[in-house]
């Protein structure tokens, strides 16, 4: 009873200590290859799910008179990343492999932008991550493949509690050490090999 107690205890702390879904609004803001601001969507909804690495974004309102939607979203943490944007055994429009850098502070997300019957459109985002948890765009590294090649599809997610500053981590050993279920795992241990 004392093990089963102890390994709940255990998953609960884990559990605290990342970041769950939350469902959020936000904006759909699109620039063309020089810079400048060629559409702006605020109706979008979207996730971010640091646990699983996941996010997602969707709207009901059209981009151009076609509907989008994204699917696929992968999340990155600090670090350089090359991903491949070939979509060819899917039928997607296919490009040159792509290559980021997160920065310290940061999230990074790979999704796949389907545009009426476009699909396997690689977008890139690199959002600054608020003190409030929220994504506010810091860069993305443009459109390689598809009907809009240099072009930036930037999603800026505004609900509180989306990711983790990394300004203040908390891992789950510092839960654990506070909580004092280390010491609980330690007598429990000892008493096993007793």
């Amino acid at each position: 009873m004392k093990k089963t107690a102890i390994a709940t205890a255990l998953l609960l702390v884990s559990g605290a200590a990342s970041a769950v879904s939350v469902s959020t609004g936000g904006t759909f803001d699109m620039y063309d290859p020089g810079g400048a601001l060629i559409n702006v969507d605020t109706t979008i909804a979207g996730f971010v799910d640091e646990a699983a690495g996941t996010w997602g974004v969707s709207s009901s309102t059209p981009f151009y008179g076609l509907l989008w939607s994204a699917s696929n979203g992968t999340l990155y943490g600090e670090g350089t990343y090359t991903i491949s944007t070939d979509d060819s055994a899917t039928g997607g429009v296919s490009g040159a492999d792509a290559t980021f850098t997160v920065g310290a502070g940061q999230l990074g997300g790979s999704i796949k932008f389907a545009w009426g019957s476009t699909t396997g459109i690689d977008v890139i985002n690199i959002w600054d991550i608020n003190a409030d948890g929220s994504l506010s765009y810091a860069t993305v590294p443009g459109m390689g493949d598809g009907p809009f090649p240099g072009f930036q599809a930037s999603f800026e997610l505004t609900g509180a509690g989306l990711a983790t500053p990394s300004a203040v981590p908390v891992p789950a050993a510092v839960w654990l050490f506070g909580s004092g279920l280390v010491g609980l795992a330690g007598v429990a241990r000892r008493r096993k090999a007793a």
